[in-house]
């Protein structure tokens, strides 16, 4: 009922909350206490990394949640002949700030885009911009990465590692600084099973490998990076724990706050349900599988599937910087993950999102949606070859035949390259604990644990999936919800034209079976001899 109510009565009611709140605490002798909306009014904000997925949410949270704070400045790089102006507007024209036009058109005017980029020296900004920021911005969120798990050590290095020390140099001229605060993966320490919220020391110095960067030519550093990365399962992972290593250790005179969310699936509440406009993860997967793409890859349907909400990961890192200036500075590393009730497996993904997709089908449906997980992977590889490389030549061969462009194969190696980079995360299970996410939750007002809801343990696994399913289509694909008849048209030809082969497969291999094995050929004789023997004696014992 709270998130029904029009923004200016859900913010009249949490000052109203926050105002007895602090009112008890003036009598019982305790500090005022401060609501998260409170807290970040007047401050001033540098955001990396908004064009990203969970930077756009954290953007676009920040404005609703806390209309008082003062600016954001984003650190943006043009793309492709497009300026940074341009390259925000288009990104504020997205469906993911359609409450903010609509409650608060002028917001714009909160965010200002600067030009940077963190393989430059200095970020790549200009001075004015270097002495604009030193001057005004108090919390720092760094949420730019790349997260692609095959990315060549260099760049990963490069962006991962050296992008947050060039981030923390910035902070250390800001004379208000009151947070930097690092988004990193709760798979940071993946060769660990339980992973406390700690930071661990790698196994190679940061410091030493970046001086390594400068000298390594890519085709040595290649060679070593299966050396360098020990258990860990890629680049991402490696430089992720290096960075937080680095941070803690080089800058630990700044208030460096690490939050760690497991694999940030699509939106659970807000600001639109099943919003998601990215393929990485769960997202790629569920499109493959919603195409008849992708029919099996390697995992255990045992196994948790760790997947946070985008708006629940967000809520965390707001909430973080709050709980650490106001109540905690010891509590520096938050691990955002589901935590331990509440499971949510591989298994449940198998069963309910092919049911989903079935029933709410996409566009131009390949293939029947099926999916299934195996712990075998000579398996996992002839079913691969079988099931999904063989129908997409002979597909291609047809698209050939015909004079259009191939496409399956090509489609069906990324999927699988894709694919192949999860299986490590699919195969495992972790626990994370998140001791300060929790007292976080316990410190607030009931009216920020609304709106600022970190709690994934209350979430419906199914009918998140549902609406994971529905952004795909809706956000991802780009497909409309309304023009579905089509669709199911096709699907229920799919499901005639399975059920035929399925019904002449097994004619096929029950006349092979009769003719190549003799005991076959001989129980099939005698059960037909059994049938005749009791057709001839029904008239018989219906008489009697």
């Amino acid at each position: 009922w709270y998130k029904a109510l029009p923004c200016k009565q859900q913010l009249a009611m949490s000052l109203n909350l926050a105002t007895e709140s602090s009112e008890k605490n003036k009598l019982a002798g305790q500090p005022s206490f401060q609501s998260i909306s409170e807290f970040y009014a007047g401050k001033n904000v540098l955001i990396t990394g908004i064009t990203g997925f969970l930077g756009k949410v954290l953007l676009e949270k920040l404005l609703w949640s806390c209309p008082q704070i003062g600016h954001i400045f984003a650190l943006m790089r043009p793309k492709r002949g497009e300026s940074i102006g341009a390259r925000l507007d288009s990104l504020l024209a997205s469906k993911l700030f359609d409450r903010l036009r609509q409650d608060r058109p002028d917001f714009r005017s909160q965010i200002s885009p600067l030009q940077g980029d963190l393989f430059e020296p200095n970020l790549g900004l200009s001075q004015k911009d270097v002495e604009l920021l030193i001057r005004n911005v108090s919390i720092v969120f760094h949420s730019a990465a790349t997260v692609r798990f095959d990315e060549h050590l260099k760049i990963a290095v490069q962006m991962n590692l050296e992008g947050p020390k060039k981030v923390a140099e910035l902070c250390e001229r800001m004379p208000h600084l009151e947070a930097l605060v690092h988004v990193s993966t709760a798979y940071a320490n993946c060769d660990r099973r339980v992973v406390e919220e700690a930071v661990y020391a790698p196994e190679v110095h940061p410091q030493k490998l970046l001086d390594a960067i400068e000298w390594m030519d890519d085709d040595v550093l290649e060679q070593v990076t299966p050396r360098l990365l020990g258990q860990k399962p890629n680049t991402y992972t490696f430089t992720k724990q290096l960075a937080e290593f680095y941070l803690t250790d080089r800058f630990s005179h700044l208030p460096i706050v690490i939050v760690r969310p497991s694999i940030v699936g699509a939106s659970w509440q807000e600001p639109l349900p099943g919003w998601v406009d990215n393929f990485n993860g769960p997202t790629g997967v569920f499109a493959a599988i919603s195409k008849g793409l992708l029919r099996m890859m390697q995992g255990d349907v045992r196994c948790k599937a760790d997947i946070i909400p985008v708006d629940i990961a967000t809520n965390i890192i707001i909430s973080s910087v709050w709980n650490f200036r106001l109540f905690s500075r010891q509590a520096t590393v938050y691990n955002a993950g589901v935590g331990p009730g509440n499971r949510l497996t591989w298994g449940d993904v198998e069963r309910i999102t092919p049911e989903y997709f079935v029933c709410n089908p996409t566009q131009s449906v390949i293939r029947l949606p099926k999916a299934s997980f195996t712990t075998n992977s000579l398996w996992c590889n002839i079913n691969w070859l079988f099931n999904h490389q063989l129908p997409a030549c002979l597909m291609d061969l047809w698209m050939y035949a015909s004079g259009r462009r191939t496409v399956f194969v090509r489609v069906s190696n990324r999927i699988r390259k894709s694919t192949r980079s999860l299986d490590y995360f699919t195969s495992r299970e972790w626990v994370f604990n998140n001791t300060n996410v929790l007292s976080a939750m316990d410190r607030m007002s009931p009216s920020d644990r609304l709106e600022f809801d970190c709690d994934a343990s209350k979430v419906d696994w199914r009918l998140y999936l549902e609406r994971y399913c529905t952004g795909v289509k809706q956000y991802a694909l780009k497909e409309d919800l309304d023009d579905n008849g089509s669709a199911r048209a096709h699907i229920r030809k799919l499901q005639r034209l399975s059920l035929m082969w399925n019904v002449l497969l097994c004619v096929l291999v029950w006349r092979f079976t009769l003719k190549r094995v003799p005991l076959a050929h001989t129980m099939w004789v005698l059960m037909l001899n059994l049938a005749m023997s009791l057709f001839e004696k029904l008239p018989r014992l219906a008489r009697s």
